[in-house]
């Protein structure tokens, strides 16, 4: 599922479900989106219609993370007086091209090409993730503008600038509010309570995440055996198969989950 400011979270089935709603009821002509989350491939692999007008980005394929940017200690940092990472590789990848770029000139095609570029973990690297594609991909020709809107400041704009390269440095999302947390802790002042009870935090942080980790670990011996569990939660589906076949359940087996061990965020 994709995680929200609030919940409930948006399952998949359920995303596609309006999609398809919207298709049926003449919405929209064209449509694209960019999808910015860990395992996002999830959201649409082999749900995806491709015949519904709509063209889908992912910020990385249904088994992976992606990667935070901008962060405390990259080699592109936020201002000092942020704490925090700012963005995401992917996303503040497409957003920076389209800020570049005469989107009159720029195709959805070019765009994607140059974000999947930038984003793509170098040099046999774990930084980084691959983007991805889905749903119909028969007007990625088109111009940007289209989808975007246009800027007439950036008419002028003939060449193609490149990007700046730069993802050294990135942390895995899922550690990005660790390290603002831990980059809060490190400018509080030495023996203060506040300091204290920012350390606390993390530690908490930390505990419910092997948690989390160890519960479902145990679940899964205790479904598939002691020797088998551990490789059948780390299998994945084929390319082209949904995440689940069964979305009711899934949502279901959740709530149970979170009711006995804990929140999953």
């Amino acid at each position: 599922h994709l995680g929200m400011p609030n919940v409930p979270f948006v399952y998949a089935g359920d995303f596609i479900k309006v999609l398809r709603q919207k298709h049926a009821s003449k919405s929209y002509s064209k449509m694209i989106i960019y999808v910015e989350a860990c395992e996002s491939g999830s959201i649409f692999e082999g749900l995806m219609p491709q015949d519904h007008n709509i063209y889908v980005t992912t910020a990385a394929n249904a088994q992976e993370s992606s990667w935070a940017a901008y962060c405390p200690g990259m080699e592109t940092p936020p201002p000092s007086e942020y704490k925090t990472c700012l963005g995401d590789a992917y996303s503040v990848s497409w957003m920076e091209d389209s800020e570049t770029h005469n989107l009159k000139k720029e195709s959805i095609k070019q765009q994607y090409e140059v974000v999947k570029a930038r984003t793509a973990p170098r040099n046999e690297s774990s930084i980084g993730s691959h983007v991805m594609e889905y749903g119909d991909r028969t007007f990625k020709d088109e111009m940007l503008f289209l989808y975007q809107g246009f800027d007439p400041a950036k008419s002028s704009i003939t060449k193609r600038q490149l990007l700046m390269p730069s993802l050294k440095g990135a942390i895995n999302q899922r550690d990005a509010d660790i390290l603002f947390m831990w980059n809060k802790y490190e400018q509080l002042d030495g023996g203060s309570e506040e300091k204290l009870r920012a350390l606390r935090k993390i530690r908490e942080t930390v505990f419910h995440r092997k948690h989390l980790d160890s519960s479902i670990d145990f679940i899964g011996k205790l479904v598939f055996g002691f020797e088998k569990g551990p490789s059948v939660l780390d299998a994945a589906r084929g390319s082209g198969q949904p995440l689940v076949d069964d979305w009711d359940c899934l949502k279901t087996m959740v709530r149970v989950f979170e009711s006995q061990c804990g929140s999953l965020t």
